[in-house]
C-alpha cells in the first residue's frame, strides 16, 4: 500500500514534454525575444521553430527596408541554444536533477557560423533549428532562417558548451 505521499513515477517521455514546455515558455519570456518578437512556434526532441514579424526596428537597410544581419544571427543562435539545451539535457539522462540543470543553465555558444544568402526580405520570418551532434559537453546544431515565401535568407551552425 502506497502512502498519499507517494509521488506516481513519471515516464521520461512526460519529462521531456514537461522540459519542452518550461524551455518554450522560458524562451518566450526572455526580455530580447520579446523585443524582436520571437517565439516558439513548435518544439520536440530534435528540432525547434521559432517566428518573428519584420518590425520597423528590425530593419537592418533602410534603402532596401530588409532585415538587420545581427537580428538574423540572433534569431539564429536562439534557436540553435534553445535545441543545444534540450539535446543537452535529454544526454545528461542519469546525471542528478540539480547537477543536469546547472549543466544546461551555464551553456553557452562557443562559435557560430552563418552563412548569409539572400536579402533579409518579407513580413513573417521562421527560424529553425536541429541538432547535429550531443555530446558529453558540447552540442552541435544546424540552423536556419526562411521568409514568409519559403526562401532561405541564411543558414548556420553553432557549438555550445553545456
Amino acid at each position: 500500500m502506497t502512502s498519499h505521499h507517494d509521488k506516481p513515477e513519471i515516464s521520461d517521455e512526460e519529462k521531456g514534454r514537461i522540459l519542452q514546455e518550461r524551455l518554450k515558455l522560458g524562451f518566450n519570456m526572455v526580455p530580447f525575444n520579446q523585443v524582436i518578437g520571437l517565439t516558439i512556434k513548435e518544439m520536440s526532441l530534435t528540432a525547434i521553430q521559432a517566428e518573428f514579424s519584420m518590425q520597423p526596428q528590425l530593419v537592418g537597410n533602410m534603402f532596401k527596408q530588409i532585415l538587420h544581419g545581427g537580428v538574423i544571427a540572433t534569431a539564429l543562435d536562439t534557436v540553435g541554444g534553445a535545441m543545444a539545451m534540450s539535446g543537452a539535457y535529454a544526454a545528461l539522462k542519469g546525471t542528478p536533477r540539480e547537477e543536469r540543470l546547472a549543466r544546461i543553465n551555464r551553456l553557452a555558444t562557443i562559435d557560430m557560423r552563418i552563412d548569409y544568402l539572400q536579402a533579409g526580405k518579407g513580413q513573417l520570418f521562421t527560424a529553425t533549428a536541429s541538432l547535429l551532434r550531443v555530446g558529453k559537453k558540447v552540442c552541435v546544431t544546424r540552423m536556419e532562417l526562411h521568409n514568409d515565401s519559403g526562401e532561405i535568407i541564411a543558414a548556420g551552425t553553432a557549438t555550445y558548451m553545456y
